[in-house]
């Protein structure tokens, strides 16, 4: 007591995240010294309550990841993430404190996701339930680590085996070469591009972000330095890798020579932009640009069945494999890090089985078929056969 109804005050704990000493001193007005323990009690528990760990909703660890993911990743993708957690994660999840979410929580919520339906009725399909089941996953995994949880409520969550596609999205060498024939007399404007995407199996974020003073005409190579996603240009990122350089081969070189001959016009749109694939404005493309050629070319070569811009990645990596490319030149090529992604890539056709399965039937030498036993009585030839 400094003098009557006057009291110094402190407070003192030892923080169990760093173990060093944490006090507070307070100088207080108080009727009694009981007064001011009760006060000094408070200070104490308030400290307390500072130095240990808070916990966190799903709701809010959900705003400050995407936050901190956003400068991370590409657009695209930090907008799919921000939509699986908002519009199909949050509004179930969101209310648990994520230490005391569990497994059978996860799994409730993926059954009521596969239960319910679209704005026009229809189900969700098992493939889009589970990728926003791989964001949440994501998101979970760093929250363990930063969080300090004590376990990982995503781990044995259950699917339904999804159905097979039929529909492979690539092309074979012949239905390919329709195709660029095609877009070469319909839609002569996305030709290039087009001969770009299939010859070197680039994505289209890569592929429409060249310039042409990535286009090294004398060492035939394309450098690949930047990405475009949605008109925003950045560096490739190591999550979708790109060949730093990229060999042209000579039809290749052909095509895009021609393209920028027919670029240098004035009066041609995107004249002295700068890309070599400028949309009508100069400006950078999407994929959506080509939608319309696309259905037209597939029109054009009778085909009905599902065909991407994004299968032209596809169909050069059957392609590679066709040619007899070994695995780590095509991976290199295409920028896939694992195996695993370069089979994913892969569409084994039936003739390569075929072919396969004749050259394992070559290697076994069968003895010659013996000829059958004559007799009269074929059931009896049976019968004895059986006795043996």
């Amino acid at each position: 007591m400094l003098e009557p109804g006057l009291f110094s005050v402190r407070a003192k704990i030892v923080d169990p995240r760093t173990g060093k000493s944490k006090e507070v001193c307070k100088t207080i007005q108080a009727l009694s010294a009981k007064e001011a323990g009760s006060v000094r009690a408070a200070m104490a528990q308030t400290l307390a309550e500072e130095a240990t760990p808070q916990r966190t909703r799903v709701s809010d660890y959900a705003q400050s990841w995407i936050e901190s993911k956003a400068p991370c990743v590409d657009r695209g993708t930090a907008e799919r993430y921000a939509d699986a957690i908002e519009h199909h994660v949050a509004p179930t999840l969101g209310a648990y404190y994520y230490d005391a979410l569990r497994p059978a929580d996860v799994q409730a919520w993926i059954n009521s996701k596969l239960r319910a339906t679209t704005s026009t009725d229809k189900p969700y399909s098992v493939e889009t339930v589970r990728g926003w089941f791989r964001v949440f996953r994501t998101m979970t995994r760093d929250a363990v680590v930063q969080l300090d949880l004590s376990r990982d409520c995503t781990s044995r969550i259950n699917f339904p085996d999804a159905l097979e596609k039929d529909e492979a999205n690539a092309l074979s060498p012949e239905e390919l070469s329709k195709f660029l024939d095609a877009m070469r007399t319909q839609y002569p404007r996305n030709y290039a591009l087009t001969v770009t995407l299939a010859f070197t199996g680039l994505r289209f974020c890569h592929a429409s972000g060249l310039k042409w003073e990535d286009v090294d005409e004398e060492k035939r190579v394309l450098r690949i330095v930047r990405k475009n996603v949605r008109g925003k240009v950045g560096p490739v990122s190591r999550r979708k890798r790109a060949p730093r350089e990229f060999p042209m081969v000579p039809e290749l070189a052909v095509v895009l020579r021609e393209h920028r001959e027919a670029m240098l016009q004035p009066q041609v749109p995107g004249f002295g932009s700068g890309w070599v694939f400028p949309s009508l404005a100069g400006t950078l493309r999407c994929p959506g640009s080509l939608w319309k050629s696309w259905q037209g070319c597939l029109a054009a070569i009778g085909m009905d069945r599902r065909f991407t811009v994004h299968g032209l990645r596809r169909t050069f990596n059957d392609l590679a494999r066709r040619a007899g490319a070994d695995g780590i030149v095509i991976r290199s090529l295409t920028g896939h890090v694992t195996e695993k992604m370069r089979e994913h890539y892969s569409t084994v056709a039936l003739d390569e089985k075929r072919q396969t399965a004749g050259d394992v039937a070559q290697l076994v030498n069968m003895s010659p078929e013996p000829k059958p036993t004559e007799t009269s009585d074929e059931g009896s030839r049976w019968s004895r056969l059986e006795i043996d």
